[in-house]
């Protein structure tokens, strides 16, 4: 399925069959997740793929009653970082050298202007921009799970804090913000059918 193709059959799946996704399909599209871009490439959030229907039966009840986080194939979760700071910088920028194979201190200069530009926002500007990473990631996910004909639905409406609980989030250092239900369409949802509304090419774009 060519990319256009692929965009055009996707859209958020209201109803999924009681199917289970092959864990070769999920692990690629968990490392096409892993794959996305993120500024400065610091990857401020973690995925959390969630297969038990035991925790996915209790997050239910945070969900706002979309049943589809139960009965989904799996659930994932994007969970940005709480705290992000010098030590957060230092750890990426060491990580990168030895993946590089770079002396120690060979990208201080880099690292530097990272800490200038970041360190200065505040808690709640932080939070904002891991968390736009974050739907960067998801964004990705969506786009290559519809290559791959695996439906989704992306959801930001659920109580964030009663996952955060269920998944003991906190002491990970992390906090949810946004998940993707990913599985196979049911015969019986009726959206499956409906046609895709966007605007027109001449309303969405501008040539300058």
């Amino acid at each position: 399925m060519n990319l256009l193709d692929a965009l055009n059959w996707r859209y958020a799946v209201r109803e999924f069959a009681d199917t289970t996704l092959d864990e070769e399909v999920v692990s690629e599209l968990v490392e096409a997740t892993r794959l996305s871009p993120s500024a400065y490439g610091l990857q401020p959030y973690k995925l959390i793929v969630i297969h038990s229907d035991s925790i996915k039966t209790k997050l239910l009840d945070y969900a706002m009653g979309q049943s589809k986080v139960k009965h989904c194939s799996h659930l994932l979760v994007f969970a940005v970082n709480t705290t992000i700071n010098e030590q957060f910088i230092a750890q990426h920028f060491a990580y990168f050298e030895r993946e590089r194979s770079l002396e120690n201190g060979a990208l201080a200069g880099y690292q530097q202007h990272v800490k200038d530009v970041m360190l200065p926002l505040t808690t709640e500007q932080l939070q904002q921009w891991a968390e736009n990473q974050a739907y960067i990631a998801l964004g990705n996910l969506l786009t290559s799970a519809a290559i791959r004909r695996v439906d989704t639905c992306p959801m930001a409406g659920f109580e964030k804090q009663g996952f955060d609980k269920v998944l003991g989030l906190a002491k990970h250092g992390l906090k949810s913000t946004v998940i993707c239900a990913l599985g196979e369409r049911a015969d019986s949802d009726v959206s499956a059918a409906e046609r895709k509304v966007r605007l027109s090419i001449d309303s969405f774009s501008m040539e300058l």
